[in-house]
């Protein structure tokens, strides 16, 4: 379960910036995770929650935003909706499709004290 790493990893993250920042509780974070990162969102949930147990941001609040995938059909030559990084264009079913978004995974707001 690569969602506990990154639930870590974000706990991490959130101890750098209250040292740089001077502040002592998270009270919510909003992050950016889409579609074709890779990433179940209820296991990151559940990461999370395991992983601040203790520290300054339990019991934070998680928003977080899903764009959706989409990906460039060089056969087509647009943009097309996309929900596997490895699929088939949907319009002319060649794979020449390279995904252009819904890979984010970044923190994009914190609510803190």
């Amino acid at each position: 379960m690569h969602e506990l790493s990154l639930a870590t990893s974000l706990l991490e993250l959130l101890e750098e910036r209250a040292l740089l920042d001077a502040f002592s509780r998270v009270q919510k974070i909003v992050l950016k995770v889409g579609e074709l990162s890779g990433v179940s969102i209820p296991a990151l949930r559940q990461g999370f929650e395991f992983a601040t147990k203790g520290t300054l941001a339990e019991g934070a609040k998680m928003d977080i935003i899903e764009p959706p995938g989409s990906g460039w059909c060089f056969t087509c030559e647009r943009t097309v909706p996309l929900r596997d990084p490895f699929r088939s264009c949907p319009y002319c079913g060649k794979s020449a499709v390279t995904p252009t978004g819904g890979m984010e995974f970044m923190v994009v707001e914190l609510v803190v004290l």
